[in-house]
């Protein structure tokens, strides 16, 4: 009777992971989507971030500035940099946490240098690109990759 029990365990536990490796192999995974809209209604004007620092030079009045920018995609962004006469611009795409997206820029460890980054949903600043001037000239680089995905298995 006690070998019964164990094989009528065995038998339900071999039929549930058939069930689950057929749903795996067929490929019915799909992705859930969040309630954020991908893309924006309204685009604003001005910057969502900014930071600017003064360059030293007793002759001219230049700057390092940074600033980003909303575009007509929800969680991506437009990076405008200068640093005395030189302007380039870059991307920033933040992953979608299934809130609305907060860019901030904070001050780097270095003279003239700033971080990029975003709060996630608790609030935590996550630090993603770097800018910097490193021997007279306007750096940008990535620290961090960060991507959001969640799946459902029918």
């Amino acid at each position: 009777m006690k070998y019964c029990w164990l094989f009528i365990l065995f038998v339900i536990f071999s039929c549930n992971q058939q069930n689950n490796s057929d749903t795996a192999k067929s490929g019915s995974v799909t992705v859930i989507n969040d309630t954020i809209s991908l893309v924006r209604n309204e685009v604003g004007t001005g910057p969502v971030a900014s930071f600017i620092e003064k360059v030293e030079d007793p002759l001219n009045d230049w700057k390092f500035a940074v600033e980003v920018y909303e575009t007509k995609a929800t969680f991506d962004f437009l990076i405008k940099m200068q640093y005395k006469e030189l302007e380039a611009e870059d991307t920033l795409n933040v992953p979608n946490f299934g809130i609305m997206p907060k860019v901030e820029i904070r001050k780097g460890t270095e003279k003239e240098s700033c971080i990029i980054g975003f709060l996630d949903k608790q609030g935590e600043f996550k630090d993603y690109k770097l800018v910097q001037i490193k021997n007279n000239q306007l750096k940008i680089s990535t620290l961090r990759h960060y991507a959001r995905t969640r799946y459902k298995v029918k």
